[in-house]
């Protein structure tokens, strides 16, 4: 009995240094930033994330490291064909967050946000770069600093959210860089098609709701109107003269903002196609497209898996 309880010790003790010990990698492919072209095609980032697992019970079940990444730039007609890389945009680095990722883009140009810190109290990127290429997939540059970047429809501007430091604007190869909303709390800034107004979201206190959609008037430097407890996400189609919102109390509308009339709808609608006939949306299964009635949805993850 006393041999074979030494035996027993003498195994978990194996177990206990480092016996049956793992290492494996897993890819990941993951859809990010998706938006709209001037010509109503899709465009988004494939993000190829290689992990690193390691096991070494009994102390480490599961420890997992992300090693390598790669950003391609990717565009695909309305219903899903044609499927085409536009180039790569990053390729090796793995200090970003993946999650916060954008897109914009006018004519034959895209500009791309990628974060580069967070805070790890509050979960927001408090750092993050701005980049431009040509749909060619040429020209790729970084002009500044910044999160969220959307260009002017004649592609000859950029505005994008400064954290802390409010809503910016600046030419596509970084000059003329200057503030248009001084006030932190104002995020995710998107240019309206007719070049006339900017659309933003007020993230902090605001008649008694936590957040607000403010649009602005870019050449009155006025604001245009202002909707409490509406979440902006984006304009609508050319000439329609609508913004989609989240609504604080549950769900998601459309405005249209010459009226304030405000239309509750069934879908999360992040971003319209230039003709209004296609929207870009996010549910539990992740980014889609469809007609604005709903109809011929389908997935972009299930182009790239």
């Amino acid at each position: 009995m006393r041999r074979n309880v030494f035996v027993f010790v003498v195994m978990v003790m194996f177990l206990l240094v480092g016996g049956c010990e793992k290492r494996w990698e897993e890819v990941t492919i993951e859809v990010r930033g998706p938006n709209w072209s001037s010509d109503n095609k899709v465009i988004f980032l494939k993000e190829v994330i290689t992990w690193e697992w390691e096991e070494r019970p009994p102390f480490v079940s599961e420890h997992v490291v992300g090693i390598e990444s790669r950003l391609v730039l990717m565009e695909v007609d309305t219903l899903g064909v044609g499927l085409e890389s536009l180039g790569v945009v990053r390729a090796g680095g793995k200090d970003y967050f993946s999650e916060f990722l954008s897109t914009g883009s006018a004519g034959e140009w895209v500009c791309i946000g990628i974060p580069t810190g967070i805070d790890n109290v509050t979960n927001y990127v408090t750092e993050g770069e701005i980049w431009v290429m040509r749909r060619d997939g040429s020209g790729l540059e970084k002009v500044g600093e910044g999160l969220h970047p959307d260009f002017s429809p004649d592609a000859s501007r950029i505005v994008y959210e400064k954290p802390d430091s409010g809503i910016w604007i600046m030419n596509r190869d970084g000059s003329n860089n200057h503030c248009i909303v001084s006030d932190p709390d104002a995020k995710y800034p998107a240019w309206s098609p007719d070049d006339s107004l900017i659309g933003y979201l007020y993230w902090g206190s605001y008649e008694g709701y936590g957040y607000a959609t403010f649009i602005l008037d870019i050449a009155r430097d006025t604001i245009f109107s202002s909707y409490p407890g509406f979440y902006f996400y984006d304009w609508g189609g050319e000439g329609t003269g609508e913004i989609f919102v989240g609504l604080y109390w549950g769900g998601f509308g459309r405005i249209e903002i010459n009226t304030g009339a405000v239309d509750t709808i069934n879908m999360c609608v992040s971003h319209v196609s230039m003709d209004g006939d296609f929207f870009i949306g996010e549910d539990k299964n992740g980014y889609f497209v469809c007609r604005k009635d709903g109809s011929n949805k389908w997935y972009i993850k299930d182009l790239i898996e």
